[in-house]
């Protein structure tokens, strides 16, 4: 079991699950790199339900989060706290894999009908992120949350992870769930490329310090 800001990262075989418990809530989120399965999601947010729910079908990692409101149900809260435990699971795994090799960073594009994104991820010991959000992305609400509180997801889990996230949304339509979907969809297939398994980098991480510290 490994502890970083409050949380506890436990490893079981391919799983991931981390704990985070504070005043507010309890959260318990789980990266499982075994056979694919349903997902277990519950955020008490739909829409954020369903593009963890995407993170996990894109990125091949099996997903789960759920959220246990202890004072009050406050959007960014539940949505960074999530991110933060995911991201911790994500770093711990990323940890586990420098030994025999693995790849550290990747990035992709990711669509949806008319939008599409793109997404950059780096493990290094590094907490960035920078969240571009053009045409749809930019507006005030999407189903039930507010577009700027998927943004303290994405910084949670950069700051969970200890890594570098860019995500630039373009998307000239005016339909915000397609607009999300295909940042979520390209941050997944992002992440899936920075856990191949590289044996030539056996060792080494993504940045030339060699340490996640």
């Amino acid at each position: 079991m490994t502890e970083y800001k409050g949380m506890a990262v436990e490893r079981d075989g391919d799983s991931y699950t981390t704990r985070r418990e504070s005043r507010e809530a309890l959260v318990l989120a789980t990266l499982d790199f075994g056979p694919r399965r349903d997902p277990k999601l519950d955020t008490t947010l739909a829409f954020f339900d369903h593009m963890l729910e995407m993170l996990g079908w894109y990125a091949d990692i099996n997903v789960d989060a759920s959220y246990e409101v202890r004072t009050y149900r406050l959007m960014h809260v539940v949505m960074e706290d999530i991110g933060l435990a995911l991201g911790a699971a994500a770093g711990q795994a990323i940890s586990d894999r420098i030994a025999d090799g693995v790849e550290s960073s990747g990035y992709s594009y990711g669509v949806m009908d008319e939008a599409s994104a793109l997404a950059q991820i780096s493990f290094e010991g590094r907490a960035n992120t920078f969240v571009k959000r053009g045409g749809a992305a930019s507006f005030e609400r999407v189903e039930d949350v507010l577009c700027v509180d998927l943004v303290a997801f994405f910084e949670g889990f950069s700051q969970g992870a200890r890594c570098t996230i860019q995500l630039d949304l373009f998307d000239d339509s005016n339909d915000p769930h397609h607009a999300w979907e295909a940042g979520f969809r390209a941050f997944a297939r992002a992440l899936r490329a920075a856990f191949v398994a590289n044996p030539r980098r056996a060792g080494m991480t993504a940045g030339v310090k060699g340490t996640l510290d």
